[in-house]
């Protein structure tokens, strides 16, 4: 939750805040948990790819094919 704080922080401090001046979101929780996880080549699927893109490889879930 601190990693996504931070992230939530730095949105903010861009003008581009993802959630209310009280509220941390989904999608900073998301970002920080991939983060966390440190998997090389991490995709997040997702229909949010502005918010999440900032910080995390993202890409329209439709988009995305198996390997």
């Amino acid at each position: 939750m601190r990693q996504a704080a931070k992230f939530w922080a730095q949105a903010r401090q861009q003008g581009q805040p993802t959630a209310g001046d009280k509220t941390i979101d989904g999608d900073m929780i998301l970002v920080a948990q991939a983060v966390t996880l440190a998997v090389p080549n991490l995709v997040i699927a997702t229909t949010n790819v502005g918010h999440l893109a900032k910080f995390v490889a993202a890409e329209l879930w439709q988009n995305i094919t198996p390997r």
